[in-house]
């Protein structure tokens, strides 16, 4: 019975990592900021130390501004974008605060 079951945990274990390997996901972190992109979906994250207030800036590969965003001052922040019908190309994603602190990635959709 000890041997059907540690069978049985195995294959669900090899299962659940070949699913995890079809799903591609990036994650940037540098400072408080977290970039997460997976399947088409970008999640941007902060964690707010210093009592700061955010905004977030998305520019296309182009330079077109496609969003201008205020993330708040609570002490943690955070915002989803699903690109799954957006254009495929090049996003860099820039995060100012009002102290100053400034974070930029860009992420490749597509």
């Amino acid at each position: 019975m000890k041997t059907i079951k540690n069978v049985l945990l195995t294959g669900l274990f090899m299962i659940s990592m070949a699913a995890m390997a079809n799903n591609e996901k990036v994650t940037t972190k540098e400072g408080n900021v977290t970039i997460t992109e997976e399947n088409e979906t970008v999640a941007v994250s902060v964690l707010n130390t210093n009592n700061a207030s955010y905004q977030l800036f998305i520019y296309s590969n182009n330079g077109d501004l496609v969003f201008k965003g205020k993330l708040g001052d609570q002490a943690s922040l955070g915002k989803a974008f699903d690109f799954k019908t957006a254009e495929k190309g090049e996003y860099t994603f820039k995060v100012v605060s009002t102290n100053g602190e400034q974070f930029a990635k860009s992420i490749k959709i597509g």
